[in-house]
């Protein structure tokens, strides 16, 4: 028997963020990067750099979990690792000029699928999709802290 399963939020919002993050994987490795690469280079400051520590809650990780991303951000010479005066335990991530040119890449891909999304939808449909995202996600992190309390 074939039983259809039941939509949920989740689900849908799971198997969206999956779709749309293969298509910009298989985007990014034509470029010699991947998704979280990406991510992580949209999240530093093109002209004062970042702290890793300052990144990662932006992206949903712990820092902890940055260190082979940011491994490979270097070795690719995207990025350079700059030591805090005060406290040598952070580091800031500078950007280099190829790093800077791998970030607008990033942005133009994002802002061109966003655009399509529009022209596709309109205006209104992706305006309405942002404002109920928003809520969900602050019904999530409302739940989210009653659970831990």
């Amino acid at each position: 028997m074939n039983k259809k399963r039941t939509e949920t939020v989740d689900s849908k919002l799971k198997t969206a963020w999956q779709i749309v993050s293969r298509m910009y994987n298989a985007e990014a490795f034509l470029h010699g990067g991947t998704i979280a690469m990406a991510h992580f280079l949209l999240n530093i400051d093109s002209k004062d750099g970042s702290y890793a520590s300052d990144i990662a809650p932006q992206l949903g990780m712990e820092s902890t979990s940055l260190s082979r991303i940011i491994q490979s951000l270097e070795e690719k010479k995207l990025i350079q690792r700059i030591p805090d005066k005060v406290d040598k335990r952070r580091i800031k991530l500078l950007l280099t000029a190829k790093g800077k040119a791998q970030k607008d890449q990033a942005k133009n891909i994002v802002r061109n699928f966003n655009h399509i999304v529009e022209l596709k939808l309109g205006k209104e449909k992706v305006t309405e999709f942002f404002k109920t995202i928003d809520e969900i996600t602050e019904l999530a992190e409302e739940r989210n802290k009653l659970i831990k309390a």
